[in-house]
């Protein structure tokens, strides 16, 4: 069978999809009280340290219990602002001074102290290699050399090399500044991550496997919220959110894909909300596999995929298929002009033939809880490949360890998300040295080196340039399409989500 972008949707209707209005329907009552937010999320994160969790799950719930140093406008331009520090300076290309906002309280009632934040910026915490915290916090903070106390309001941010990004990264995922005195009273990572103290508009109450139960902090810096309280509550399977949508179980609830639409807004009560993100979907090789070693069989792959197909058939055109590993929201480093990926099945099997592939099996995992319409994406993709010849061992796992497990490793599915405006924090983040177990490519790492290390805009931009031309020409992927995050909500409900993968409810209310 040919894949066009009609025949795509044909089997997508075919039974490509989740088998959404045949699933059993699960529902997580909450007890009807006045000003509770109910959220429902198709997984829950298992603890709450940024440190420790960096996933969907841990974005959606921590940006409501934690603050930084400096954030960024995710609902406008992106610009930088202050938030625990109320203002701050450049020493020069290497240190960062900020003054603390006075008067933060931590959920506990005790106040933010420099202390607080030379802690949370500590070796043992999160440069000691022994460290929990210590992968999540190489892939935004490696740079970062120390954080020491000036004075009582004061600390100073000392970066190893010159670092254009400096600024950014103190806004980034895991700068979230804890509380010293809970962490150690909490005997360290395990006890803290059950229940954290931070500074953030919500305090932890519970967390369980069927939920994080959160309460307002009413002494909040910014404003005590207008939630008194915010449930996020497990449910797996869409079709338990939008029936616990519809039966008034839910005000809320994520990753509604486009074919679903109608389903939530039959309901007049109910509406979609959301659009596309800072977030790229991406199938990821893993090169420790024999066969995709070859740098041939990896670029006949991309090359087999139709990803206008994808987006008609699973997103109704309301993503976009990005020209390189790349958004518009990079202002000076995006590259409008850099051609569009092609589709060249022709091609594509002329380089499998040139690499010697004799019909070996590529294994290719995705999650059962997946992330957006994983497994419709999968089994279009699959047949695309099959139509070249590739023969696919398509896996469905639990977790992200058995994505991950060795021997057995092939190609898997996954996220980009680009949590600050810098390809720092896109690209580089997400391909840096850690990744070299999986794919390694010396030149470009030599240039990520360059683009976080080097004050001269220009020469910052040619090695993004030169790095999206290798991840092309190398690839240790797939870009398929930017990611759309629909949610189903109660008109009711008062919230505007922001165009990331996190979620905000600051501001929100109740009608």
């Amino acid at each position: 069978m040919h894949i066009t972008r009609r025949s795509a949707i044909t089997l997508l209707g075919a039974g490509a999809a989740y088998g959404l209005l045949g699933a059993p329907t699960i529902c997580f009552a909450v007890a009807a009280e006045n000003n509770i937010l109910r959220v429902a999320l198709d997984e829950l994160p298992k603890q709450l340290d940024p440190l420790l969790y960096q996933t969907n799950p841990g974005y959606r719930t921590m940006l409501n219990i934690f603050d930084t140093l400096l954030t960024v406008n995710y609902a406008g331009d992106g610009a930088l602002q202050p938030a625990l520090a109320e203002s701050w300076k450049r020493v020069d290309p290497q240190t960062l001074d900020l003054t603390l906002r006075q008067g933060v309280l931590f959920h506990d009632g005790s106040p933010l102290r420099v202390d607080d934040v030379v802690f949370s910026f500590s070796f043992g915490r999160m440069f000691d290699p022994k460290s929990p915290g210590f992968g999540v916090a190489q892939q935004f903070l490696s740079t970062i050399q120390s954080v020491e106390a000036v004075d009582a309001k004061t600390v100073r941010v000392t970066s190893k090399v010159p670092d254009p990004a400096l600024e950014l990264r103190l806004t980034a995922w895991g700068s979230q500044i804890v509380s010293k005195k809970a962490f150690e009273a909490a005997g360290g990572f395990p006890g803290f991550a059950q229940k954290p103290v931070g500074t953030g508009p919500f305090s932890v109450v519970s967390l369980s496997p069927d939920a994080v139960q959160l309460k307002a902090f009413p002494q909040y810096w910014g404003g005590k919220p207008n939630i008194e309280t915010l449930i996020y509550s497990s449910s797996p399977e869409l079709s338990s959110r939008i029936a616990g949508l519809a039966s008034n179980d839910f005000d809320i609830i994520t990753d509604v894909p486009a074919d679903q639409f109608e389903a939530v807004t039959r309901d007049e009560n109910l509406e979609i909300v959301g659009g596309t993100v800072a977030s790229l979907r991406i199938i990821k090789f893993d090169t420790r596999n024999e066969v995709l070693k070859d740098v041939r069989v990896r670029q006949a792959l991309g090359l087999a995929v139709d990803r206008q197909a994808i987006v008609d058939a699973l997103w109704q055109g309301k993503v976009d298929v990005p020209h390189g590993h790349q958004l518009p929201a990079y202002g000076p480093f995006y590259d409008a002009s850099r051609p569009a990926y092609k589709y060249d099945p022709t091609e594509a099997k002329k380089l499998l033939d040139a690499a010697g592939y004799k019909g070996q099996a590529i294994p290719y995992r995705i999650r059962t809880a997946a992330y957006g319409p994983e497994l419709a994406t999968a089994q279009i993709v699959v047949s695309m490949w099959e139509q070249i010849g590739v023969k696919i061992d398509l896996q469905i796992v639990e977790n992200f360890a058995q994505m991950m497990a060795y021997p057995g490793v092939g190609m898997r599915n996954g996220v980009d998300p680009v949590l600050v405006n810098d390809p720092l924090f896109g690209l580089w983040r997400s391909y840096d040295r850690s990744q070299k177990e999986v794919w390694t490519n010396e030149e470009f790492f030599t240039l990520g080196d360059k683009l976080q290390s080097s004050v001269d805009p220009k020469e910052r931009q040619r090695a993004f340039a030169k790095m999206m031309d290798i991840f092309d020409a190398d690839p240790p992927g797939i870009i398929l399409h930017t990611m759309g995050v629909f949610y189903g909500k109660r008109k009711t409900v008062n919230w505007k989500p922001i165009p990331s993968v996190y979620m905000d409810f600051r501001a929100a209310s109740l009608a």
